[in-house]
């Protein structure tokens, strides 16, 4: 074969690769911009009451038919074994598992975690999507709880998700809630994105925004700033849990407001990707932890994609927002300033929290490093027997006397335990995906940070309101620079 003639198959091949691709966006993305609004904003409110309306004929349709409520909620997660289930006939255990159930980027080992703003992106969309057919309203685009906002209103949930009879209502929610009081407590301080919108990491980023607010967000909607929380009968389960639906992974999908919170954290990830400090998405980036990203379209058929399609189109979407444009951005000088940064300090306190609102732990590093403004990488890991509830603060240095707030600049990160207590049946733990315990059975957690450069870091561990659930144990801290 001549030099010409390789030359020739291989630009009709990228010819036909890019023909491919453009066919699989124009089949699945069209070609029609929707705009996803804020759920107070009186030109959401055509769009809520479709959403109404399609919820309510979802609900009534079979657990096996893919545009169900139940099979829709499902693919996010469902309970391993539910012995009496008055919903799902066909479904009791794991086994009886259908397709693309079963599929969200929570567990407990963290690894597949890159996938998750992009796995939820793609999964709300096709939800969209059938919401919009079912609905008959043409022009429907997913409206967002903006909890975020600095505004009062949109820190309450909409009247139509608290009206009892509304196939939006949920019983199985903090009643504070339901009964139209505004979030308040220990979780206002986890909507605050300084920090968020400051990271220059696309895997910082993706960790703590599914730290806070996301986690933050389900576990408050679940069962409040009380680590106690209370009983609801959960009409999945059909039994009484500790959590409402959204505080527990396997349920989270259920609740008709899982559709509003996870809009706006598809919101927030595409400010910090428009914003000076954003780093795209890239094959070799989703290719690293395998995952399966399989949905249904409008009308119920299976729609697959592999690698390459999530690239083509997580940025070549059909929708913006009232207030951001869904598009490619990013600073590539971001990934490549991330990629060079070695261990200086590992300690291992194996420290449990105090029972006060404070723990302190010093890591020492050696003294040839001096403090600087260049970013230093804190990877801390916990352990629990049992699910710490509520979020903790992490501050490095503060200052003599500081009053601790997220906004400051000694503010670390925050940490939830959102779907720290299931893990996968069923699945190859290869993948990732499997339980991570200590040598001694205790679940072990890894949160992944970003800091100012110190030669000794000081931690201070910050519970605001000071009620603590279950044994958490500081197991490890360790410094890159």
């Amino acid at each position: 074969m001549s030099k010409r003639t390789k030359i020739i198959i291989i630009v009709l091949g990228l010819v036909l690769v890019n023909v491919i691709g453009y066919y699989f966006i124009n089949k699945h993305i069209s070609e029609k911009r929707y705009v996803r609004k804020n759920y107070f904003s009186p030109e959401a409110q055509r769009d809520v009451q479709a959403l109404e309306k399609a919820m309510k004929i979802m609900r009534q349709k079979n657990c096996n038919d893919p545009l169900s409520w139940y099979y829709q909620g499902a693919i996010h997660w469902i309970p391993d074994t539910i012995t009496n289930n008055p919903l799902c006939e066909s479904y009791h255990t794991y086994l009886d598992k259908k397709l693309a159930w079963d599929n969200c980027t929570h567990t407990p080992s963290g690894k597949e975690k890159l996938h998750f703003l992009v796995w939820h992106r793609l999964y709300v969309y096709h939800f969209e999507k059938i919401v919009r057919r079912l609905s008959g309203h043409e022009d429907f685009a997913l409206p967002y709880w903006g909890y975020t906002n600095n505004n009062p209103k949109d820190k309450i949930l909409h009247p139509k998700f608290r009206e009892n009879g509304s196939s939006l209502y949920e019983q199985a929610r903090f009643d504070s809630l339901n009964q139209g009081f505004p979030i308040s407590g220990e979780i206002e301080r986890a909507l605050d994105l300084t920090k968020l919108m400051s990271y220059t990491s696309l895997k910082m980023f993706s960790d703590n925004i599914n730290a806070a607010p996301h986690g933050a967000i389900h576990d408050y909607i679940g069962h409040g700033n009380d680590p106690e929380g209370k009983r609801y009968f959960n009409q999945i389960t059909n039994t009484y849990t500790e959590d409402g639906l959204m505080g527990w992974v396997p349920t989270a999908g259920f609740d008709p407001i899982f559709w509003m919170h996870h809009s706006n954290i598809d919101r927030i990830w595409q400010q910090w990707t428009n914003s000076p400090n954003g780093v795209e998405f890239t094959i070799d980036d989703l290719k690293s932890i395998p995952w399966d990203y399989t949905f249904f379209d409008e009308n119920g058929n299976k729609v697959t994609y592999d690698i390459e399609d999530v690239i083509r189109v997580i940025y070549r979407m059909d929708y913006d927002f009232d207030d951001t444009k869904v598009q490619k951005g990013g600073n590539s000088d971001n990934r490549l300033r991330a990629n060079n940064q070695k261990i200086v300090a590992d300690h291992k306190p194996n420290l449990l929290f105090n029972t006060n609102k404070t723990t302190e732990v010093v890591v020492k590093t050696p003294n040839l490093l001096r403090a600087s403004k260049s970013k230093s990488k804190v990877i801390i890991k916990v352990s629990f027997t049992k699910r710490p509830k509520g979020s903790y603060e992490i501050y490095v240095n503060p200052g003599f006397n500081e009053t601790l707030k997220p906004s400051n600049l000694s503010f670390v990160g925050f940490m939830t335990f959102f779907g720290a207590d299931h893990e996968l049946k069923g699945k190859d733990c290869g993948g990732g995906c499997c339980k991570e315990t200590t040598s001694d059975g205790r679940t072990l957690m890894t949160f992944e940070y970003e800091t100012y450069s110190y030669t000794d870091y000081k931690f201070t561990f910050y519970k605001h309101s000071g009620l603590h659930s279950g044994d958490l144990k500081i197991e490890s801290i360790q410094i890159k620079r």
